[in-house]
């Protein structure tokens, strides 16, 4: 009698400890991994967050901790983000202080709620889905996703116009409760929580033109980029364009690839030259096909900016300085507001979000809030000056600066449907820069 105890198992079948083969996985299987799953959680979130933010909020919120748990298998805390979960803490620590602070003052019920989901779980959890898509997928793939992303973010605003001049406002009611377009007298304007999307999104694409890789789709989407901001009526988004052009033209001779002034000169005629055809095509047109007064526009952007934002945040900032005044710096607590009531659902939120914040935890409470902003900030600057900034890098850092500055005088960092802008690139850079600190030789 034999056995086979001692022969070779057959090509492609592995033998068990009990010596039983086990069976091969189906598809199903192969498809549905946990890595697989989270790249799809992933792309429904970002959808949900940079599309159309603020239109779902329970799916939102529900997605983004469908994230979160999707990332703890097998999750790895390298260097970069320890710095990042270092700062996070140092600003956790202040906003337990100042709450207590605003609960002895009486703050609404309601704050306490809202506080700790804007200000200590929604950033935590940003923070991991962020470090796991840089790890997962890379900067420059997570790019090409905010290509796709751009392109549905300005059909939502075309169908937007559309069903709103076709079918009124209750047909756009999915995407914000008080719907409204103006394009009376020449002026162009209307009320849409995707343009906070595109705040970035305009500042990062027409800073790096070449990250949108095919030619025909890069001067399609500047153009679309181009519109949606001058018809948006945002002074922020419109600000956004020649912001990002700007840092584009300072930060791209530093870019690894860039050096030399030949290379400068390529990049103008590569890219730069396109992105102007863009710019007059858009003017052009806007000018001929419609009622639509550029310099009405652009005249009203200039006079917003010049008045501090509108009669109603020079109201709130005034506010704002007197009760920073009043409390000496030192903070009146999360919660607490001042004599102008922005809201009466949430009188303790205001547009100006950094002066509310000095307000709110005081001028040490505030610069920990933005350290992590700053140090980030340094950070990209040194590698620019070493001609080491990669164009994902610098994508990254154009957006966050316009968004960055947005904040001053629009709530985007307090809605955690619009936290990405913030988060993506401070974690991409020190998982990346960190990740490639170990890698390069010694």
């Amino acid at each position: 009698m034999t056995t086979d105890v001692g022969l070779p198992a057959p090509a492609g079948r592995v033998m068990s400890r009990q010596g039983h083969v086990p069976r091969s996985s189906s598809p199903w299987q192969r498809v549905l991994t946990q890595g697989s799953m989270f790249v799809g959680a992933a792309m429904l979130l970002l959808f949900l967050s940079v599309v159309i933010p603020n239109s779902l909020q329970i799916p939102t919120a529900v997605m983004l901790a469908i994230c979160f748990l999707l990332c703890l298998p097998g999750f790895r805390m390298v260097r970069g983000l320890k710095t990042v979960f270092i700062f996070y803490t140092c600003s956790a620590t202040v906003t337990v202080l100042f709450m207590a602070v605003g609960f002895l003052s009486a703050a609404p019920l309601m704050a306490a709620v809202q506080i700790p989901a804007i200000y200590l779980v929604s950033p935590f959890l940003w923070i991991v889905i962020a470090a796991r898509l840089f790890n997962q997928l890379g900067e420059d793939r997570l790019v090409e996703w905010l290509v796709w992303l751009a392109i549905l973010c300005c059909c939502s605003v075309a169908m937007y116009f559309y069903l709103y001049n076709t079918r009124g406002a209750d047909a756009v009611s999915f995407f914000t409760e008080s719907a409204n377009v103006n394009t009376k007298d020449g002026y162009a304007g209307a009320v849409m929580h995707v343009y906070g999307s595109l705040i970035f999104l305009c500042g990062g694409f027409f800073s790096s033109p070449e990250l949108i890789r095919n030619r025909l789709l890069r001067l399609v989407l500047l153009a679309s980029l181009l519109v949606c901001a001058i018809t948006s009526g945002r002074a922020a988004l419109i600000l956004s364009v020649p912001l990002g052009l700007l840092l584009g033209m300072v930060l791209t001779p530093r870019t690894i690839g860039s050096q030399g002034r030949r290379s400068v000169i390529t990049q103008v005629m590569k890219y730069g030259l396109p992105v102007a055809f863009a710019v007059i095509l858009v003017m052009l047109a806007l000018s001929q096909f419609t009622k639509i007064n550029l310099s009405l526009i652009l005249g009203g952007v200039a006079n917003k900016v010049a008045s501090g934002g509108g009669d109603e945040r020079v109201g709130q900032a005034h506010a704002l300085y007197e009760g920073i005044l009043n409390s000496g710096g030192m903070g009146v607590g999360h919660g607490i507001g001042v004599s102008f009531i922005r809201s009466s659902d949430y009188p303790w939120r205001y547009e100006l979000v950094w002066l509310a914040t000095v307000l709110r935890v005081g001028i040490l409470g505030a610069l920990v809030y933005a350290a992590l902003f700053f140090v980030y900030i340094a950070k990209v600057l040194k590698i620019a000056l070493q001609r080491r900034l990669t164009p994902g890098m610098k994508f990254m850092f154009c957006g966050f600066i316009c968004a960055f500055i947005a904040s001053s005088t629009n709530p985007y960092i307090e809605a955690f449907a619009f936290q990405w802008m913030y988060v993506l690139p401070v974690v991409g850079f020190f998982v990346e820069h960190s990740a490639a600190r170990m890698s390069a030789p010694k």
